[in-house]
């Protein structure tokens, strides 16, 4: 296009300099002077608008590109299981305003202890192979060799070794009850779940109705922590989101406020007008060249 141009701008300028020559000579030098003007007003338009095009071109080029892999990603995130990838670095955690808070409390029962976080269950310092959200308490019940730990919310219990390998979850039909209300260790070595009534087990597979007055079952309740089980369940405590989700976000600009937004919607502005505007070049250049051949 710059060649195209000045090859025109030449013959603009020996059009114009012909046209002088057959002036009187004393309008020859207001027409030059006007003759200037435009022809100078013309170059600064063109100059103004490649440059334009080269640097904003270059810069939508990169921003582009980064919208096409990024998108790219996205389509893909399931089936490369990027959704299930999490994100911890702080730097970007601080961008959401999130940031590590240590465990205050927790449930302890025996030897054993659990730590809930906001995305992790943390038990004897190891951390369950599935989050248990908003967990009623913990029983650990059973000898050394033979000892089950349960963990309990509103709808499901799971049933864990001490090395915190899940055996078993139980919820809906497999519990006796439709919902549960708290957790507690009976004085017989058995776990207690109260909804509607209280029921008894020692595996967490065959119950049996309660009948006492509630003297013998130590129900599960939050303690507040040592400082050596927070330390232990610190690491677990740090927040994350899906790489999806930071995916999503750094498409979009909202990863950095409304500010980022904003900048992504004027590079859609800019782009839209390197579009136009470069049809319009287009259409000019190619109009100046049909005059041309005509003359």
């Amino acid at each position: 296009m710059s060649s195209s141009g000045s090859s025109l701008a030449e013959k603009i300028d020996l059009k114009l300099a012909e046209t002088e020559a057959s002036m009187p000579p004393t309008a020859q030098p207001v027409a030059k002077a006007r003759s200037n003007t435009k022809r100078k007003a013309k170059r600064n338009l063109q100059q103004t608008l490649r440059s334009f095009h080269q640097r904003g071109g270059l810069f939508a080029f990169f921003f582009m590109a980064w919208l096409g892999f990024s998108g790219i990603l996205l389509n893909q995130s399931a089936d490369w299981g990027l959704d299930a990838i999490r994100v911890k670095a702080s730097s970007i955690m601080a961008f959401y305003g999130l940031h590590t808070e240590p465990p205050k409390f927790g449930y302890f029962s025996g030897d054993a202890w659990l730590v809930p976080t906001l995305e992790n269950t943390v038990v004897n310092g190891e951390l369950a192979e599935e989050h248990i959200p908003s967990p009623l308490g913990m029983v650990s019940i059973g000898s050394d060799d033979a000892e089950l730990i349960f963990i309990a919310n509103h709808d499901s219990l799971s049933i864990f070794t001490p090395d915190v390998k899940r055996l078993d979850k139980l919820s809906g039909y497999m519990l006796p009850l439709g919902q549960i209300r708290r957790i507690g260790a009976h004085n017989g070595g058995m776990v207690a779940l109260q909804g509607e009534s209280v029921y008894l087990s020692t595996d967490g597979i065959s119950w049996e109705t309660y009948a006492g007055n509630g003297s013998d079952i130590t129900w599960s309740e939050t303690s507040p922590l040592p400082e050596n089980i927070v330390t232990q369940s610190l690491p677990h405590a740090r927040p994350s989101v899906a790489l999806e989700q930071l995916l999503i976000d750094l498409h979009s600009g909202r990863l950095f406020g409304k500010l980022g937004a904003y900048f992504v919607n004027l590079v859609g502005i800019v782009c839209i007008w390197l579009s136009v505007s470069g049809v319009w070049m287009m259409w000019r250049t190619q109009k100046m060249r049909n005059n041309r051949s005509k003359n």
